[in-house]
Parts: structure tokens; C-alpha cells; sequence
């Protein structure tokens, strides 16, 4: 009898056999081609139809974040880095959001370079990144002596 740790769930068994790991060009290749002839949308079905050993989710994800025409890829720009800790200040980690604001950016990407880059320079600042509010120092004990001989 197996154990309750051992068993495979069906979504493993549907998920064996499918590629994991970096994308090559020749799947990037096969993944544009199926979407220019049949469109986007149909998520479910578009791996086999594109000749892909890939999951739905990572088709679509593969799309959105890196291969969509209108993603820009590249440095992030001085105007668009200030424009992102001005909307990080009004929106917080609400990724999405802040991405709508920002053309040819993804959420994915914004959210990167926050956690990599924008934070780490606020607190280099002296800024606490989640407040956006200088770090209050830490409240320094006065020791005064009571005792007088």
C-alpha cells in the first residue's frame, strides 16, 4: 500500500513529459508563429497546436513578459525609473497597476527591478521603502545618574 506522501496528483500526471527550464529560440519561434496565425487567447490548447512541450501557463506567461510585440525590453530610463517610485509611493506593491502606468513595461518587470534595484537605493538613502518616510533613528537611551555623593 502506498503512503499518503507518495501519491501523484493529477495535475503531476498531466504536467509529465512537459519541458521546464529556459526557452530557445526555436520554441520562441514556434510560439510567435502559432500566435500570429491562430491569435491570442486559447491558452488551454495553444501548446499543442504551436508544436510545444510546454505547459499552457508558461506559453501565456512566455507571451506576456518577454515575446508580445509591445513589451519593451531594455534599461529601465531615468523618467520611468522616478515615474516608479512615485507610483510605488501612491500604489504600493500593487505591481499591475503601476505596470498600466508605464507603457511597454510588465508588472513582472517592475516588480524586479523594485526588489533588485529602487529598494535598495531608497534605503541607501535613508528611506524605508515601503513607507517611503526617512527611517526614524533609533530612540537613543539617556542615561542620566540619579545617584549624587
Amino acid at each position: 500500500m502506498r503512503s499518503r506522501s507518495s501519491k501523484v496528483s493529477g495535475g503531476e500526471k498531466a504536467k509529465a513529459g512537459l519541458k521546464k527550464g529556459p526557452w530557445t529560440e526555436e520554441e520562441d519561434e514556434l510560439l510567435r508563429n502559432c500566435l500570429k496565425r491562430e491569435g491570442e487567447g486559447g491558452w488551454r490548447t495553444l501548446p499543442q497546436k504551436a508544436g510545444l512541450l510546454r505547459c499552457s501557463k508558461s506559453c501565456r506567461l512566455r507571451w506576456m513578459n518577454y515575446l508580445r510585440p509591445t513589451v519593451k525590453r531594455g534599461h529601465i530610463s531615468p523618467d520611468e525609473d522616478d515615474l516608479i517610485l512615485r507610483l510605488h509611493h501612491l500604489l504600493a506593491n500593487r505591481w499591475s497597476l503601476i505596470a498600466g502606468r508605464i507603457p511597454g513595461r510588465t508588472d513582472d518587470e517592475i516588480k524586479n527591478y523594485w526588489n533588485t534595484r529602487l529598494s535598495k537605493k531608497l534605503i541607501s538613502q535613508g528611506i524605508d521603502p515601503r513607507t517611503h518616510q526617512p527611517f526614524n533613528p533609533s530612540p537613543s537611551i539617556n542615561y542620566s545618574p540619579t545617584f549624587q555623593p
